[in-house]
Formats: C-alpha cells, sequence, structure tokens
C-alpha cells in the first residue's frame, strides 16, 4: 500500500504570537536562535552544502586518519601552543567541557572564545598523555546523506587525575572532497570536542578507592566494636559527632545518584526528605505511570536495574527500586524531615553552612555542611486549577475537579463522564488509565501536540543503547561519555530534525489516524521533536504508550474548545456546546511555579545565582547551550541545584562529585570566568534587553 506523505511541519503551533517580543530577548530572530527563547545562536552543520562538495567518505580509512590526527594534536596540547591547537579546530567550531579545564560545563565556541580558555587554563591543569581510547573504537558517523564526521575518543592524564574526550572530525580544509583529500589528515578539523573529568588523586567515581576496603571486617574507627549495622545507624542518625561534608536536599533518583557518588568517594552525606519514603515523588503518582524513556537508558549510579526489567519501568517499581537502593548503597536520609533553607547562612571564612532541620519527631538540629545541594526538582509549587464559574455548584451537585498530581482513579469511577483537561504526557496517560477503567471520557485539546510513539520511535531512537551493560553492548559509563561529550545542545538541536524524519516515517499510520479524527499535532521547534522543546517547556508533547490509538478509534472523545463555566452536573463550553460530566481533571500544569533555590531559599538567593523561572527556559540555559544553574558551580559558593533525566544526572553526577572531591583534598577548582548568563528577565530582578542590542 502506498503511503501519503505527512504533510510539511512547522512549529507556529508551539511559539506564542508575541514570542519574539514579551519572551526573552527581543529583536532576534527566532529562526537564528533555539526554542523561541531567543539567546541561543543555532549552530551551523558541515553539510555537503556547506562544505560546497560531496566527500568521498567510503574512501576513508578511518583509524589511520585518527591516528595521524591525534599525534600532533597531542603535542600541541602538552606544549600548550594554543596558536598551533585552534589550527586542529574548525574556525566556527565548539570545545564543550565538564569539570575539567573549567571546573565547570561550559562551550566555547568559535576561536575567539576557545583561544583565551586554553590560554588561561591549560597551564592550570598541565594536560598530557593523550591517547586514543582503547575501548571505545573511531567511527565514521553517517548522520545523513549529507551529513558525516569521524568520532573519535580520547584519554588523558592532567595535573590532578586523569580526563576523558571525544571529539569529531570534518574535511572542512578540504576543497573537492575526493579520495586523495581524505586521505590527507591536513583537510580534516575537529568540529566539536568534548573534554571531562574522570578521576581525581586515584579516586574514581565507580569504585572510589578500593584499598579503603580490602580489611578483612568492617572495623570501628571510634575503637568501640561497633557491628555494621550499628555503625550504619549511629551515621544515619547523626551520632558521635557525625557531621556531614553534604547535604542534600530531596531523595528522589537525583538526589539519591548524588549521594551514591559522595558514598563512593568517601565524602560525609545526608539527604534531607520532607516525605515519608525516598522515591515519594514516583510512588505517589496515579497508578498506571510508566517511565517513557527506556530502562536501559536509566540505570541508577554504580547499581544498574537487572536486565529483565520492563523496558519501560512501572513508576511504582521505580519507586521500591530506589528505597532498595538507599540501602543497598548506604545512603543516609532523614524522612519526614524539613530543612529551614532561607535562613541558612554561608561563612565565607569557615567555607560552611548552618542550616535547620526539623525531623518528624518536632527535634531540631544544626548541620555545618560545606556543601548544599537542592535536588528538589523543577516542577511548581502549585497545582494550576482554573478557577472556572461554577465550579462550586457542579462539586456541591456531587461532581469531582482534581489536578492530575493529586488524581486517582478510584474502583467507583466505572461508568463514569469523565473530562481530562490538557492534551500532554499527563492527560493522555490519565485519559488511557480512565478508560481502562470503564470511564466515557473526553480529552480537551486547546493547543497542539507533538507526538511520537514508545514502542516503535522510541525504541528505534534507542535501538544502539539496547544492550548497555550487556554482552555485546558497552558500560553504561562509556556510552555516557560519548553520549555527553561528542556535541554540545547547540549542535544536537540541529541534528533532532533528522531523527524526527525517521519518527515520521515509523508514526505515519498512527499521525494520519491522528488528523482523521482532527487531534492537533505539530513536530517541536524547528522540527526537532519533543527534545527541541523538552529543555525549554518541559511539556507540549506526549510519548504514546496506548492513548493515541484510544483518540483515534474514538474511544477517547476530543474537544477543541475551553470550558467557560461548571453547570450543576457538567460544563458548558466556550463554543456554545454543553456536555454532561461526574469528574473533570485538570492536567494543566502548575501556577506560581517556584525554581528550586527560589522554593528553597527565597527571592534573593536566587537572584544571586541567577535562576530565573520563565516560560520558554525550564533548564535555565544559558546563551552557550549549556545551563547556567544545573549540576555547575554557582555564585554562592557551596551551592549547588540538580535536576534533569537519569542519564544526564548519571554523567553529571560523577563529575560534580569528583569536583567536590578535589575540592576536600585543596585542589584549586576556581571554575573559569566570564561565563555568559543569558537574557535578564524580570524574575531575576533585571529588565529585557533592548531591541537590536546583539547577543
Amino acid at each position: 500500500m502506498i503511503q501519503k506523505p505527512v504533510p510539511d511541519w512547522n512549529d507556529d503551533p508551539v511559539r506564542p504570537p508575541d514570542a519574539d517580543v514579551t519572551i526573552g530577548w527581543a529583536g532576534v530572530p527566532l529562526s537564528e536562535t533555539l526554542g523561541y527563547y531567543g539567546h541561543i545562536k543555532r549552530a551551523t552543520l558541515p553539510t555537503n552544502s556547506q562544505l560546497g562538495f560531496t566527500p568521498d567518505y567510503a574512501a576513508v580509512v578511518v583509524e589511520k586518519i585518527v591516528e595521524s590526527f591525534v599525534t600532533p594534536f597531542a603535542k600541541a596540547v602538552e606544549a600548550q601552543d594554543v596558536d598551533a591547537i585552534t589550527e586542529f579546530i574548525y574556525e566556527d567550531g565548539y570545545w564543550k567541557d565538564v569539570e575539567l579545564l573549567t571546573w565547570d560545563i561550559r562551550t566555547l565556541h568559535r576561536h575567539e572564545l576557545i583561544r583565551p580558555m586554553l590560554k588561561e587554563r591549560l597551564p592550570k591543569t598541565g594536560i598530557k598523555n593523550i591517547r586514543i581510547s582503547s575501548q571505545l573504537p573511531s567511527s565514521l558517523e553517517t548522520l545523513g546523506e549529507d551529513l558525516s564526521f569521524i568520532l573519535f575518543h580520547f584519554e588523558f592524564d592532567f595535573a590532578h587525575g586523569t580526563g576523558i574526550g571525544a571529539a569529531r572530525l570534518s574535511p572542512v580544509a578540504a576543497k573537492t572532497g575526493s579520495a586523495a583529500e581524505l586521505a590527507d589528515v591536513k583537510y580534516w578539523k575537529i568540529y566539536t570536542i568534548g573534554t571531562a573529568l574522570e578521576t581525581v588523586e586515584g579516586w574514581d567515581a565507580e569504585s572510589g578507592d578500593k584499598i579503603r576496603y580490602q580489611h578483612a571486617k568492617v572495623e570501628d574507627p571510634l575503637g568501640k566494636a561497633r557491628s555494621y549495622q550499628e555503625l550504619r545507624q549511629d551515621e544515619i542518625e547523626g551520632k558521635d559527632g557525625f557531621d556531614p561534608t553534604v547535604v542534600i536536599v530531596g531523595a528522589g533518583h537525583t538526589g539519591l545518584g548524588m549521594a551514591a557518588r559522595l558514598k563512593v568517594l568517601g565524602i560525609p552525606h545526608l539527604i534531607i526528605e520532607k516525605e515519608d519514603r525516598v522515591g515519594y515523588s514516583w510512588a505517589s503518582r496515579y497508578a498506571s505511570l510508566s517511565l517513557h524513556g527506556p530502562t536501559f537508558t536509566n540505570h541508577m549510579p554504580c547499581v544498574p536495574f537487572p536486565h529483565w526489567f520492563p523496558v519501560f519501568l512501572p513508576a511504582q517499581k521505580l519507586a521500591n527500586f530506589l528505597q532498595q537502593y538507599a540501602g543497598i548503597m548506604d545512603l543516609n536520609v532523614w524522612t519526614n524531615s524539613q530543612i529551614d533553607g532561607e535562613n541558612a547562612v554561608y561563612d565565607e571564612r569557615q567555607g560552611r553552612w548552618t542550616v535547620s532541620v526539623t525531623r518528624g519527631d518536632g527535634s531540631k538540629h544544626i548541620l555545618h555542611p560545606r556543601h548544599l545541594m537542592i535536588a528538589t526538582g523543577i516542577s511548581g509549587s502549585l497545582p494550576n486549577v482554573p478557577q472556572v464559574p461554577g465550579m462550586t455548584e457542579f462539586e456541591k451537585n456531587g461532581g469531582l475537579v482534581v489536578h492530575s498530581s493529586r488524581h486517582r482513579t478510584g474502583p467507583d469511577w466505572k461508568g463514569k463522564r469523565c473530562i481530562v483537561v490538557g492534551a500532554a504526557t499527563s492527560a493522555h496517560d490519565i485519559a488511557y488509565e480512565l478508560t481502562e477503567n470503564g470511564c466515557e471520557v473526553t480529552m480537551i485539546q486547546r493547543s497542539a501536540t507533538h507526538v511520537m510513539s514508545v514502542e516503535k520511535s522510541v525504541r528505534y531512537f534507542f535501538r544502539s543503547r539496547e544492550l548497555t551493560n550487556r554482552r555485546g553492548g558497552l558500560p553504561v559509563e562509556l556510552a555516557d561519555q560519548s553520549n555527553f561529550l561528542r556535541q554540545p545542545f547547540p549542535v544536537e538541536y540541529e541534528l533532532l530534525p533528522r531523527a524526527q524524519q525517521k519518527a515520521r516515517e515509523l508514526d505515519h499510520d498512527l499521525l494520519e489516524s491522528l488528523r482523521s479524527v482532527e487531534y492537533r499535532l505539530h513536530d517541536g521547534y524547528h522540527g526537532g521533536g519533543a527534545y527541541s522543546m523538552f529543555l525549554f517547556d518541559q511539556g507540549g508533547f506526549y510519548w504514546d504508550t496506548g492513548c493515541c490509538k484510544l483518540i483515534a478509534d474514538k474511544k477517547i472523545n476530543l474537544v477543541h474548545s475551553e470550558i467557560d463555566h461548571f453547570t450543576k452536573d457538567g460544563v458548558s463550553y466556550k463554543d456554545g456546546t454543553s456536555q454532561q460530566a461526574d469528574f473533570v481533571v485538570f492536567a494543566t500544569g502548575y501556577m506560581n511555579t517556584k525554581s528550586a533555590i527560589q522554593a528553597l531559599m527565597g527571592d534573593k538567593m536566587a537572584k544571586k545565582c541567577h535562576e530565573r523561572w520563565e516560560k520558554g527556559n525550564a533548564f535555565f540555559l544559558g546563551p552557550e547551550g549549556e545551563s547556567i544553574i544545573n549540576y555547575c558551580p554557582l555564585p554562592q559558593k557551596g551551592l549547588y541545584s540538580m535536576f534533569h533525566q537519569f542519564s544526564f544526572s548519571r554523567f553529571h553526577s560523577a563529575r560534580l562529585a569528583l569536583r567536590i572531591k578535589a575540592e576536600e583534598l585543596g585542589i584549586d577548582v576556581t571554575p573559569y570566568g566570564n561565563k555568559p548568563l543569558g537574557p535578564p528577565s524580570t524574575a531575576a530582578g533585571r529588565q529585557p534587553r533592548p531591541e537590536g542590542v546583539p547577543l
């Protein structure tokens, strides 16, 4: 059967009409920037059209090119000859660094920014002994008919430990792209290079210092002959003078993963969790929730998921795993505890915080950590349930109005008429769950949604990682190394539409079935799909786990209007129609949203750290395409904020823990300066950039 092509996509449905005026910096053409925030410049890929020829990649002997390239490049780096180093880098190239050269997370674009960084930081780091990785083979990476790179990985030593790196080479210096030219290493330049911290003074984020655990039995450092269990209990309860070096707020997957890294590195830690259990944010969600990312990409540090686990892990199963994970990793957690963040004080001279924690039994504890980490996520502080006229009367008449964050399908819901307001992930998941439980469901889709199938598209895009930690696959730490160092986000953003084209092909029938019932679709910013939106909006998309078929089959009704007012037994829409209902679930996000630092420590600290919550920049990306908040040093010394997906947190928690270990060992970890912060914002107490002012 010949399939009709899916019509051309555009991002009009996801951009506010006044985005270039009221969101972010005014006066910057949206076509030139990522998302709609207007301050991260788009990258230019070295495609065949950009090169001006079609390279004969079939003739390339990858190993020979890499060996010929790395030898003189390594010599230039070890000689700290910045002029010679930049000769190996494309003028429009990128250097990404994660906690090694910069002791920060930075992406420097073009020679004018790369050069001063190298001049300042190479003498301080003393990089030497650069060698091609023996674990990750070099390869010709084909990303489309018009784009290929040579990808290679490398390792090196530096003044305080070891590092890892990844680089992409492109024949940007060639003239014709002939086999003869491509066989000559001088025509190849680095387009992207990434470097990262791997060990510090013999300490490794995966195995720590094994010498510490070579004794025949567990020994009591205070000579009290305490058993292992007694030692653990005293440590958790803070007895015998235990004062954690690091206090982490939040016992979700991010906080637990960070604590595990610290445990491995021998850094005393304590997690403060306000709820009654570890992993509460997963345990408390609606019953049918499963992770939409494959389990083999979501491994926790040091203790990966068993291979037999479901590919898409139920949230309840994850919550149980996290509970056990805390025990296996000997993590110190105080549940039912509250930290007084707004009154926390940092002593610059002593380099310590003074923080007060109130436990569930009412007891107060004063702690003096050197580092305070916030791992409470970036969700809103107050569910957004619009105050629609008539809601009180509807509820008095037996109707139920609830926000998606507090929704629980009850056993008596069968046969009930339910309206779900919203059309992103939570709305679809809840609509699916309600339908499975015998409810009559209507979904209100107010704006367009990006859709991609989990079982086809998502599995296809992650197929290369299905063997992670298994025979024939890479260890997860090596897979992460390649994933997070081979390109900065501005480059990844330009590659997303290429993958999205394949997703459209795989999901063609699904998308057409949705169009047939007038479901509104879009394909993300610049056609980049969900991940082109995720770091900016966190919403507006759905990775389909079955709800779309119910919509296409009209088992879930679709409405494109909005609720004008409630009636005593239902709702009346703005288009003049009405509908009877027993329950209304608002999957409408959050209001009074506060970012993590702001919510815990107040506006003053948020402003000091340049943390600003605004629609259009959920992850606080700066002009370099890296977050100015997440897993990196902040203007407030000793303070860190952490949030992201499993794989990102897994990779960056290792680097941040090593950074803290280096600081505890007395190593100077002052970050490389002049970090651009991006647009001013009213949330940070500043004003939008005047029109015409350059980036």
